[in-house]
């Protein structure tokens, strides 16, 4: 009996490393991913240190006015250059509340507060409660599910930022008012971020971004104008600063932060902005000679293990 070929011939194994394109392909965009979050907690740390720096030649609107505007108009001309199709109708509003909630009241409120007087390491402490509001808003508003290690997680990155950034704390002056600016860009900064996931889902990079940033700037040139008279002092050392603080913290590191917010779970991106105070302080310590005690670095090691625990759930 004479056996048909193809049932005769054992089945061929497939060639090894058949799936090596797509397992590079994975290994890429983990890599591409872990980038990302590398960059937005330096950009973001970066953001409190070009503001303080700032504050020296503006008052904390007007500041945030210019920053929005040139950021603004940056992603405009790109946008129309390059033939993007602009935001209208409920999305251009959706967009527009986002970023005023996210930009404006965040930003203008952190630089008032540090106005005065509150120290830049106090003030990430207070954004680094980030992740705990935001993740609070997310479950009820996203119906996202934050599991008993993420919760476990989350508070160890809040005791390690309370550790590391509670040398030296006091109260005087302005602080209350001041806290209760940086309590204001809390809160800013978490509702924007989750209206973003909830109605701005999709949203173009660059004319997305472009309005969300002249919606802030408008928001921040009305007490800008009305309440600080535009006090601005324009000089050589200013215009690094607030190029600075317009390209890299309002352009990069707010399109890294929805970036991943497009790909991951609320509570995992929000869990890295508790090593923002420790890098905080460690840019502070090399720009502006500020010392690291023993308690800033043990919260360090505090806060990087909660980060690491929370960022492992799967969103």
């Amino acid at each position: 009996m004479q056996l048909n070929p193809t049932e005769a011939s054992p089945p061929t194994a497939p060639p090894r490393g058949a799936d090596g394109p797509a397992a590079a392909a994975r290994g890429v965009g983990r890599g591409a991913d872990l980038f990302a979050r590398c960059a937005l907690v330096l950009v973001w740390s970066s953001g409190f240190i070009s503001g303080k720096l700032g504050l020296r030649h503006s008052a904390p609107y007007t500041f945030a006015a210019l920053r929005f505007a040139i950021a603004g108009a940056v992603l405009l001309v790109i946008a129309l250059v390059s033939r993007r199709a602009l935001p209208r109708g409920r999305q251009l509003a959706h967009l527009a509340v986002a970023g005023v909630l996210v930009q404006a009241v965040q930003f203008s409120s952190i630089y008032v507060g540090m106005d005065l007087g509150v120290p830049s390491g106090l003030a990430a402490l207070i954004i680094a409660l980030y992740p705990l509001t935001a993740s609070l808003i997310a479950v009820p508003v996203l119906h996202e599910r934050v599991t008993r290690g993420q919760c476990l997680g989350l508070v160890l990155g809040l005791g390690g930022v309370a550790l590391a950034v509670g040398e030296g704390l006091h109260f005087d002056g302005d602080y209350l008012v001041g806290l209760g600016f940086l309590v204001l860009a809390l809160l800013g900064i978490s509702g924007g971020t989750v209206y973003q996931k909830r109605f701005c889902q999709g949203m173009d990079p660059v004319s997305g971004n472009a309005v969300q940033l002249l919606a802030a700037a408008i928001a921040a040139l009305l007490p800008a104008l009305f309440a600080e008279g535009f006090d601005v002092t324009f000089t050589a050392g200013y215009w690094p600063v607030l190029l600075w603080a317009a390209l890299v913290n309002s352009i990069v590191g707010v399109g890294l932060l929805y970036g991943l917010l497009q790909r991951h779970g609320t509570s995992q991106v929000s869990s890295l902005f508790y090593l923002v105070p420790m890098v905080t302080a460690g840019f502070a310590a090399l720009l502006l000679g500020q010392h690291l005690g023993p308690l800033t670095l043990g919260g360090l090691l505090l806060a990087t293990v909660g980060t690491l625990l929370a960022g492992r759930v799967r969103s």
